[in-house]
């Protein structure tokens, strides 16, 4: 009886050691697509004005650089405002950066992808 006792639990820790291997390797595979993806998702409101752009979240605020990516964020959150400083809820990818400017504000994100706009619908558009 003993002899069939060891066994079992012989049997079952080798099963148990076997389903740990697959999951270090499952957990090595997931780690990899994270660092391909290392460009970070930011979510927040986004305001445009011909000197600066910036992005506000809740415990963050960064001036957006503005290029050409910046630009057509602009455009497209034009049919959502009610105002001219009416700031838009967006989720974009960017690159953080330390602020070379001394305005109070100590990071720059550079957009890397506009990945959606989060206002309600386009009911609200401006009404010229």
């Amino acid at each position: 009886m003993k002899k069939l006792l060891f066994i079992f639990l012989l049997v079952s820790f080798i099963l148990s050691c076997k389903d740990n291997s697959e999951k270090t390797i499952q957990d090595n595979t997931d780690d990899n697509e994270t660092a391909q993806d290392s460009v970070p998702t930011v979510t927040g409101k986004f305001i445009f004005t011909e000197e600066d752009a910036i992005l506000r979240g809740d415990d963050f605020i960064y001036n957006v650089e503005i290029d050409s990516l910046s630009r057509v964020l602009a455009k497209q959150i034009e049919a959502y405002k009610t105002d001219d400083f009416q700031m838009i809820p967006v989720k974009v990818k960017g690159r953080l950066k330390q602020s070379p400017r001394q305005t109070g504000i100590e990071r720059n994100i550079e957009l890397k992808e506009i990945v959606a706009i989060l206002a309600d619908s386009t009911i609200n558009k401006r009404q010229e």
